[in-house]
């Protein structure tokens, strides 16, 4: 993967921390875990705790105006969101989007709350199910809206996969720039909340605690901002047993390409069951900091290594030195990323 002309010339953020990159770096930094709440079954109840970390109630000035917006699901708001404040920071008029802007979005579970909703319609009454909300549950429709909102006119796409599904994105993003394609991608990874997914995560562990949110990346050729100029994998993997065993590999290569000291951003959730084999691996080097966003926000599934890039552009921002992003993934591939000035 050839990314080493590519910039991050701004980026955007909606988390459980707030509705901004900046709420995003400072709530991550404190270190301190986001307050949590339980997160109900409908019409029934679970045996066991689960729980959720969930975006705070918009603020005005966040709030977008447009005729797509008023049917569309959370994913999307935060989508727009975080689109808007990384083509701000990257010093465009968000009102009027650059010629040529491509988006890429990334997606784990896609648009769960409306697709719930409309499911729970026709198993009540097939006749009744609402087609007005069917057109929300697809896989595309967060970025059929912002490519609206913004009335862009380049290649739009979506991927679905596992949360460092944005890696792919950003070689897909890196071709279509090379190629002539579009002259920028925002790179748009998201998540919602919903009592399915949330459930569905106390199975792989009963601490893991979901959370939703979106995080931009404004992609460019041109200088400008943070380069991306490493990229580590994907090394495959099929078994929990296999990923334990590459991540030292994945760590080493990573460490060779350092020459400076250097920030990481790790995937680590708080679990030492879950982090073992990441921590060991990354133990070797002396880092300047580490932060570790799963440890504040919880799990955010699809958006939880776009949310990482977002914190190493600004860190890389801030420190004029290497940021390293751990993203070992939770099925099939491994990657790693190094960020430089």
């Amino acid at each position: 993967m050839n990314t080493s002309d590519i910039h991050i010339r701004g980026v955007g953020a909606v988390s459980a921390a707030g509705w901004s990159a900046a709420d995003l770096l400072k709530a991550v930094r404190a270190g301190t875990p986001l307050p949590a709440t339980g997160c109900a079954r409908p019409g029934d109840e679970r045996t066991w705790p689960c729980e959720t970390r969930l975006v705070p109630a918009v603020p005005p000035e966040k709030i977008s105006r447009h005729p797509r917006l008023r049917r569309s699901s959370a994913i999307t708001r935060y989508s727009v969101a975080a689109a808007l404040e990384a083509l701000a920071d990257a010093g465009h008029d968000p009102a009027a989007p650059p010629q040529g802007l491509g988006i890429l979005f990334i997606m784990m579970n896609g648009c769960v709350n409306y697709t719930g909703r409309f499911y729970h319609e026709v198993l009540q009454n097939p006749a009744q199910a609402s087609p007005l909300i069917f057109p929300e549950t697809v896989f595309n429709a967060p970025a059929s809206h912002l490519a609206s909102f913004l009335g862009i006119d380049g290649a739009v796409s979506t991927l679905v996969g596992a949360p460092n599904t944005i890696m792919e994105a950003l070689d897909t993003a890196t071709f279509w720039i090379h190629s002539g394609l579009v002259e920028e991608c925002l790179l748009i990874a998201a998540e919602e909340c919903d009592w399915l997914s949330a459930e569905a995560l106390t199975y792989y562990h009963p601490q893991l605690i979901a959370s939703e949110g979106a995080g931009a990346l404004l992609l460019s050729a041109s200088s400008g901002g943070p380069r991306v100029r490493d990229v580590i994998g994907p090394l495959a993997y099929l078994s929990w047993q296999e990923r334990c065993a590459l991540l030292p590999e994945l760590a080493a290569q990573t460490q060779a390409k350092l020459r400076e000291p250097a920030t990481l951003i790790d995937d680590r959730t708080g679990i030492s069951k879950l982090d073992r084999a990441e921590t060991t691996a990354w133990s070797g080097s002396p880092w300047q900091t580490v932060l570790s966003p799963k440890l504040v926000l919880g799990e955010s599934m699809g958006a939880s290594a776009a949310l990482q890039l977002v914190l190493g552009t600004l860190a890389t921002r801030e420190t004029q030195q290497p940021v390293v992003i751990s993203m070992p993934g939770a099925n099939t591939a491994a990657y790693a990323c190094v960020l430089t000035p």
